[in-house]
């Protein structure tokens, strides 16, 4: 069994679409397929992605996106009950939601794989942000959609949502477990992902202009305190999403592997490079 990633599907995107469903109907029958997030706003779309894909796969884990929890029509009152009916429609769908170990417990070549909620923090939300500042910003967040298509109802003592997702992942702290752990999150845990390397930069064939330049995402791209949570795991990777950016970082004894399908446009501009369209291996049970 191998395990495979990919984020960001938007499957909104008709070219999206057509891809996943393109997706080998022999070749990932052993394996286990982590989604991190954000595969439609639109329910009935996201459950036919997800039908589309079921049978290609041994398992299916799965963690919301911002874009998953969008509302585009009346059908929840807010996102957080969007979140709760997503996660039922999984379950119902046979993908996985929760901590599972795979091969069997007493296989010595086992790996745990744990999704992790989460949210992003605002710099003016939490010294938690992973804000960093950009000449030029618009801290507004005016061209940000979340900002009109996300509706949280009022928390538990006025905790963040990003806070509030946090704690939903107290119960899948498997600590000690005896094997690999391979945990994912929709949005970024660390800072320095955000961010290309000189080796990368200097690789490309041309400098990559910045395509918003009063958009600063470091502002909505996630939370410095779900890293603590994947140390306390004792992960041996953690998967991303958000970004729309393919990277691999090992940073303080962690792997980070983010990996997206991201908008066509964005793969046409070499914004989201390498072989995109199909999942990428990140563990070999056979091998780690």
């Amino acid at each position: 069994m191998r395990i495979v990633a990919l984020s960001d599907l938007h499957t909104d995107y008709h070219e999206n679409m057509q891809l996943v469903q393109s997706l080998s109907d022999a070749d990932y029958l052993s394996d286990a397929l982590i989604i991190a997030g954000d595969i439609s706003h639109d329910t009935d779309l996201f459950a036919r992605t997800i039908q589309s894909l079921r049978p290609k796969f041994a398992h299916i884990f799965f963690v919301p996106g911002n874009h998953d929890l969008w509302l585009r029509s009346n059908a929840h009152k807010n996102s957080m009950e969007k979140f709760h009916c997503l996660q039922r429609l999984c379950e119902a769908l046979g993908v996985l939601t929760r901590p599972a170990r795979l091969n069997g417990a007493g296989d010595a070549s086992g790996v745990w794989i744990v999704p992790l909620h989460s949210w992003y923090e605002k710099p003016e939300e939490s010294p938690h942000s992973l804000y960093v500042p950009k000449k030029g910003e618009d801290p507004s967040l005016r061209m940000w959609f979340d900002e009109r298509a996300v509706k949280w109802p009022a928390l538990q003592g006025g905790e963040s949502p990003a806070r509030h997702f946090l704690s939903l992942n107290d119960t899948h702290m498997i600590v000690g477990c005896g094997a690999p752990v391979i945990s994912f999150s929709h949005f970024l845990p660390r800072k320095e992902l955000m961010f290309m390397t000189a080796e990368e930069i200097s690789g490309l064939p041309v400098p990559l202009k910045d395509p918003q330049p009063k958009f600063n995402f470091s502002r909505v791209a996630g939370c410095s305190q779900l890293d603590r949570q994947i140390r306390k795991l004792g992960s041996a990777v953690h998967v991303y999403g958000h970004q729309h950016r393919n990277r691999e970082r090992r940073i303080e004894g962690v792997r980070y592997v983010s990996h997206c399908l991201g908008y066509p446009r964005e793969r046409t501009q070499g914004r989201v490079r390498g072989p995109a369209h199909v999942p990428r291996v990140i563990w070999d049970t056979a091998t780690g």
